[in-house]
């Protein structure tokens, strides 16, 4: 079984494939003309971008879902979550302001539940500007009467997905982790691009 050292490993490589298609779709020709032909080739009628809906999702399922796990069973989400506040100051993450529902989303932690629960459970619906993360208990003393949702821009999903891997650091590598971390995703109105700088 990999470990969450591998799993970081696989979540770092995802994140530099984002930061690889911003800079690929960004290059021009002759990159832009190996894009159109494999395009047409897949029968697509117009070619689209390569950071899209499809990109973020793949990326943050990797890294709320997949290496979250893995923090949750080798016992140290607690460190996660603690380091992940002043993570989200480092990369301008804002707390979101657009949940709607019946649950007391306050805290990162339950910002994360909610994320999490949805990315598992299928529970995302896509524009062309953001994700709607939809949540809800079902069973238990805490039953919900209809799902809370959460919406995030494409830009803000890759951020809070980055912010994982960013929180994960110290606590795996204590001497190795990057004090001066800056880091950005850009969003054109148009496309949802993601850029960044060293980690």
């Amino acid at each position: 079984m990999d470990t969450i050292k591998d799993r970081y490993h696989f979540a770092k490589l995802a994140l530099f494939n984002v930061r690889l298609m911003h800079s690929l779709q960004e290059a021009g020709p002759p990159v832009s003309e190996i894009i159109a032909k494999e395009s047409k080739r897949n029968g697509m009628v117009e070619t689209p971008r390569l950071l899209h809906q499809g990109t973020f999702l793949q990326f943050s399922y990797t890294c709320l879902v997949w290496l979250w796990e893995s923090a949750k069973i080798e016992k140290i989400e607690q460190g996660l979550l603690e380091n992940l506040p002043d993570t989200a100051k480092r990369l301008d993450l804002q707390f979101p302001s657009s949940i709607v529902g019946e649950r007391a989303v306050e805290d990162w932690k339950s910002v994360i539940r909610l994320v999490r629960n949805a990315l598992g459970h299928g529970r995302v619906q896509t524009t062309d500007t953001h994700f709607i993360f939809s949540d809800q208990n079902c069973y238990g003393k805490n039953k919900e009467s209809k799902p809370t949702e959460l919406s995030l821009t494409w830009e803000d999903t890759a951020k809070l997905s980055e912010a994982t891997i960013h929180s994960l650091t110290p606590i795996l590598w204590p001497d190795a982790a990057n004090k001066s971390l800056h880091s950005e995703f850009s969003e054109p109105a148009d496309a949802g691009n993601a850029s960044s700088r060293e980690l």
